[in-house]
């Protein structure tokens, strides 16, 4: 939604839900150094997000059809608990912090090109917190606390939007 002041400047609010395709993130590491489990030993950890939600604020300035923006909120990420192997067997985990909420900030271009139809053009940055998990005792990294950093989205969305109603960004 937004709303148009005399003069060009836009402001707005806006929710967006989206299903994310690429879900499955893996980090893997091999320690062959653990005197009381000689050998290589192997753990892989995978993450799952499955769908990202934000609600921001919009700010922009509109020249006759062309509208430009930034716009900032928060964000929200559908994730389950990470899988975590070791040595080809699943390992149980003792605690997890699963924060999936951050903020994001967007740039973006709309052009109204026909009547009530509008194409836009749109880069967001997603910032989300670390996420740590601690291995339950027993085995190779038994114990051990994995902290996954940086886990920020970056996301170009593009579309073809209809106005119902009067004209105006």
């Amino acid at each position: 939604m937004n709303y148009e002041f005399w003069g060009g400047v836009v402001v707005g609010a806006e929710a967006m839900f989206d299903w994310i395709p690429n879900t499955t993130n893996t980090f893997n590491t091999t320690n062959a150094n653990i005197a009381a489990f000689p050998g290589t030993n192997t753990a892989s950890a995978t993450l799952n997000s499955r769908w990202l939600t934000t609600a921001t604020g919009k700010l922009g300035y509109a020249w006759n059809t062309v509208l430009l923006y930034g716009k900032a909120g928060g964000a929200w990420v559908g994730a389950n608990n990470p899988n975590l192997t070791v040595n080809g067997g699943g390992q149980t985990l003792t605690s997890s912090t699963t924060n999936n909420f951050g903020w994001t900030a967007g740039v973006g271009v709309e052009w109204a090109f026909a009547g009530n139809w509008s194409a836009r053009a749109e880069y967001d940055y997603i910032g989300l917190q670390n996420q740590s998990v601690t291995v339950s005792p027993g085995g190779p990294f038994g114990g051990d606390t994995i902290n996954i950093n940086n886990r920020a989205i970056s996301m170009f969305t593009a579309g073809l939007n209809y106005r119902f109603g009067g004209w105006g960004y």
